[in-house]
């Protein structure tokens, strides 16, 4: 437990310093491009991550069964296992290309886009951003927190030195934004690389018999998993970019900032995932790693809620500047939104590393209900943000409520 709770703030403390540059990033970038233009970039990049959720299953499973393979310390399965998903993500790269290429007309009318190239752009930062979190997970897996945590960071310093660069100093707007990503995403995957030599200079050995057919299982439920948080955390900035173009940038601002309270505490869970997962692998369970992930996820994602809530204004002229202070009341509402769905998050991985998928149709059914609210409720960005809350409520009354009934039924 001791070391648990020292991996814990070591997590916190690197990987908030990545959380760090990201706010950084943002932060320049919505000073040094208008209100419309911030709403695009964020719009274009809220869409590349739905666009990339089928293939969130790959780090979630990688890392679960890095876990497995490494109690034998295996590290020449593990280079077999990155190899042969490498070669796969490849032709699924080539086919994302195609696709967008082949929708660009679409993408540009639907997002009221000037021009082909952020959208070009984004697509290959996407083709790209495939294959680095591979190598993240495995980190992830092998519970090397603090290399796992200094690959997060390099993304979110080199993106903010390449903002400098591109949109600060040469003035490449919207279109130096997406490049300094795309940079950044390159810099990452070579820091993995590094970070893994010892596995990656390994002679290629042959997997365990049937662990594919134990990661297609498995695989399935957490595809729906990502793809449900993916559109969780992003339908509603691209809906209000395609409803209220004008008033996008105020949006994201009051998600951008609300997500700290998102993102701050859910660190936590990179130290409880791979931990529950031994647990399970050695037939044992430990809620009290749950709830003390639970309880300090509640405890920082709340306190992030309350000062925005407090200090609203002073909390978006200090970091955005006065441009954006029309955004106050959305971001009252955006924090508190983010902090529930910071919490349920810890369930919902605790739930994965233990083979566990019912809580599934409580996310399912709560996107269905933002989209479909979203939809046919859109009057104003505020509307949307009171969505977006009474959604995120629902789905952590229901996850406690699933929870507690699961463990009474397993004493």
């Amino acid at each position: 437990m001791r070391k648990f709770l020292q991996d814990n703030f070591l997590a916190l403390a690197i990987l908030n310093s990545s959380n760090f540059f990201s706010y950084l990033f943002q932060l320049i970038i919505a000073r040094a491009l208008s209100s419309a233009d911030y709403g695009s970039f964020n719009a274009l990049a809220s869409l590349s991550s739905m666009m990339l959720a089928p293939l969130g299953i790959l780090p979630l499973v990688i890392s679960r069964f890095t876990v497995r393979v490494s109690t034998q310390q295996q590290f020449a399965q593990i280079k077999t296992l990155i190899l042969i998903i490498f070669k796969w993500l490849f032709f699924i790269s080539l086919l994302l290309l195609l696709a967008g290429l082949l929708g660009l007309d679409w993408l540009k009318s639907y997002l009221h886009m000037d021009n082909y190239l952020p959208i070009i752009l984004m697509l290959i930062t996407a083709a790209v951003s495939l294959f680095h979190p591979i190598l993240v997970s495995v980190l992830q897996g092998l519970q090397r927190i603090i290399a796992f945590s200094l690959c997060n960071t390099t993304t979110a310093l080199v993106r903010v030195g390449g903002v400098l660069l591109f949109v600060v100093w040469l003035g490449g707007e919207i279109n130096g934004a997406l490049l300094a990503g795309l940079i950044a995403i390159l810099m990452t995957t070579s820091v993995g690389a590094l970070f893994l030599r010892d596995v990656l200079h390994q002679t290629p050995q042959p997997l365990p018999a049937g662990i594919f057919k134990d990661m297609s299982h498995y695989a399935l439920p957490v595809g729906l998993f990502a793809l449900f948080m993916a559109v969780l955390g992003n339908v509603d900035l691209v809906l209000v970019r395609h409803y209220h173009p004008n008033d996008s940038g105020l949006y994201a601002t009051a998600v951008i900032l609300g997500k700290i309270a998102f993102f701050a505490p859910s660190e936590l869970v990179t130290v409880l995932f791979p931990e529950a997962a031994k647990n399970q692998e050695a037939g044992q369970e430990n809620p009290k790693i749950l709830w003390i992930t639970l309880a300090l996820v509640a405890l920082i994602g709340g306190s992030i809620a309350l000062v925005c809530n407090l200090f609203p204004e002073w909390v978006i002229t200090i970091l955005f500047g006065d441009k954006y202070i029309d955004a106050v009341p959305l971001l009252k509402i955006t924090s508190i939104a983010m902090a529930l769905l910071a919490i349920a998050n810890v369930l919902f991985n605790y739930h994965l590393a233990h083979f566990r998928f019912g809580f599934l149709w409580i996310v399912a059914v709560c996107t269905i209900l933002l989209y479909g609210f979203i939809y046919l409720f859109h009057d104003s960005p505020l509307t949307i943000a009171y969505i977006l809350l009474g959604c995120m409520g629902l789905m952590l009354v229901a996850s406690l409520f699933q929870y507690i009934l699961t463990t009474r039924r397993t004493i």
